[in-house]
């Protein structure tokens, strides 16, 4: 139509023709960032400013046992399925802890508790996601064993601090990330851990909430 009611008719075409790509772009974004931080970068197009800020957070890295072994007699698809299985696991269900996936780095994930939205229980919170961890992988190692496959066991780091939360790198490539010392003690922890083991740092364990809800073995 050539009238009023035809040129509104083509407005609100084009209008939902750009809502639908918008929502297209934010959810492919939100497959490479976190994604209230991809939420927050599509609806303000300015540019971003890199920077970051003093918080206190909880992080955790989380790897398979003896992944160069298993990728050794695996074919690629095989390794490529094995990986992809735990990163589903923890991509489909961080969230219910209030965590953000920060990085997959081959076999282990960096996932941080706190930030960028802020959760006063970032400690208990990050805890208690490397037990359901363990609890959902128990259950996925007896679908794999049923089908004839090796289990997969993961070890479990666990730490909280202050650390550096933000976009870092250059203006032409930015990641949202934390640094700091809570990281490189965290790391160390993860590589202490045993097959099926979560290791939880001696700054974590006092904190106001946990010892009340966390049975440890020292």
């Amino acid at each position: 139509r050539k009238d009023e009611i035809g040129h509104l008719m083509n407005s609100f075409n084009v209008m939902a023709q750009g809502m639908l790509q918008k929502s297209q772009v934010e959810e492919a974004f939100s497959r490479h960032v976190p994604p209230n931080v991809a939420s927050e970068i599509i609806n303000n197009l300015e540019p971003v400013e890199m920077g970051s800020k003093h918080i206190n957070a909880s992080v955790m890295f989380v790897d398979i046992v003896g992944f160069t072994a298993k990728s050794e007699v695996l074919t690629p698809q095989g390794v490529a399925k094995l990986l992809n299985e735990f990163y589903s696991i923890i991509t489909q269900t961080i969230h219910l802890y209030k965590g953000t996936i920060d990085k997959y780095m081959g076999d282990c994930a960096m996932l941080i508790f706190g930030i960028p939205e802020e959760d006063p229980g970032h400690a208990f919170h990050s805890i208690a996601y490397a037990v359901f961890l363990q609890r959902i992988t128990e259950r996925k190692n007896a679908q794999r064993i049923s089908r004839g496959e090796a289990p997969i066991c993961l070890r479990i780091g666990v730490n909280t601090g202050e650390m550096l939360a933000g976009n870092m790198g250059s203006r032409e490539r930015l990641q949202f990330t934390v640094v700091g010392d809570a990281l490189n003690v965290e790391s160390r922890l993860a590589t202490q851990a045993r097959a099926d083991q979560i290791v939880i740092s001696e700054e974590t364990y006092p904190l106001p909430g946990i010892a009340e809800k966390v049975i440890d073995e020292k």
